[in-house]
């Protein structure tokens, strides 16, 4: 076996033993590897004032809630307090500044070329390590609502309770219905937050499940949206569309357009793989990326991948 193989066959079965005992990928290791290995250069250290950047926002941040520390923010600290910075407490701090220095609302083309840069983590375009997406409805059960099967990732759930009570819906429709324990967390959540929600839950299959302050319709999603924009249904606002059912997004869409209104929300779930059919429905349409919630875990760090939407005002989205 000649050098080069040797080499080749090293960086493989390291790259594979490292995969096995983290959340990263054989591929991700494989090309990390590779690049020290031709001589890539190690980060630099942080400098005395990105360090004071740090302090300062860090106080900022803490100061909305008497100065309690998250576990990010306590990293951060103890960092800071000993001046020891290795790679990953570089890398960390780094991802903190320029996740609050970036705007919230992004039109679809800026929101790809911000997420560029995590082209090479082991879900694309993410900050979610694989397990943690695996895990996140459940590792072995599904999570339960009120005893009903809900299909929410734990991230979703609390990425929903802060949007209902900043949004404060007059409506929210769920393309979707599943079991009906995600229409029961969006009627239970409403009525924490003081709301007297119309809360509509579709889906093909009847929902065996009953709540006066949810209206379950078994019907098709798109023939539903279509009915409703054809009638110009109209809703109490603001209105929260959720996409739930896996349909095509084009009559989706072409419905919405007519149904929703400047501030309106729609939030497309499980939207990993659907990346290109978001990026082709939503060209020419006025949709911009609230961050505040795709990136609230950090960037992406939610099943609705760059498609957590508002109703865009005045200008089409470019």
């Amino acid at each position: 076996m000649t050098a080069m193989n040797q080499d080749r066959e090293f960086v493989r079965a390291l790259s594979d033993f490292l995969a096995l005992h983290t959340e990263q990928s054989a591929g991700l290791f494989h090309h990390l590897i590779d690049a020290f290995m031709r001589g890539a250069k190690a980060l630099p250290k942080l400098d005395a004032p990105a360090k004071d950047q740090i302090r300062s926002r860090l106080k900022s941040d803490m100061e909305g809630y008497k100065d309690v520390p998250t576990f990010l923010q306590n990293y951060l600290l103890t960092h800071l307090a000993h001046d020891q910075w290795p790679p990953q407490a570089v890398f960390t701090a780094a991802r903190y500044l320029q996740r609050r220095s970036h705007e919230r609302f992004f039109a679809w083309p800026k929101r790809q070329q911000f997420i560029a840069a995590l082209e090479g983590e082991p879900i694309r375009g993410t900050e979610l390590g694989l397990r943690q997406m695996l895990y996140s409805q459940g590792a072995g059960t599904t999570f339960l609502w009120r005893g009903v099967s809900c299909f929410k990732a734990s991230y979703d759930l609390a990425i929903y309770a802060m949007l209902v009570n900043e949004l404060r819906p007059g409506t929210i429709i769920e393309l979707g219905a599943g079991a009906g324990g995600s229409g029961l967390f969006f009627a239970d959540l409403c009525a924490a937050a003081g709301l007297t929600t119309d809360v509509i839950s579709i889906d093909t299959t009847a929902v065996e499940v009953a709540d006066p302050r949810v209206t379950f319709v078994q019907a098709d999603c798109i023939a539903w949206l279509a009915a409703a924009a054809a009638d110009k249904r109209d809703f109490r606002r603001p209105c929260l569309v959720i996409e739930d059912f896996h349909g095509d997004l084009g009559p989706v869409f072409r419905s919405l357009d007519v149904i929703l209104t400047p501030a309106d929300y729609l939030v497309v779930e499980d939207s990993y793989p659907k990346q290109s059919g978001i990026a082709a429905a939503i060209a020419g349409r006025r949709y911009l990326i609230d961050s505040k919630y795709t990136d609230f875990f950090g960037i992406n760090c939610t099943s609705a991948v760059n498609s957590i939407f508002v109703r865009d005002t005045d200008t089409v989205a470019s």
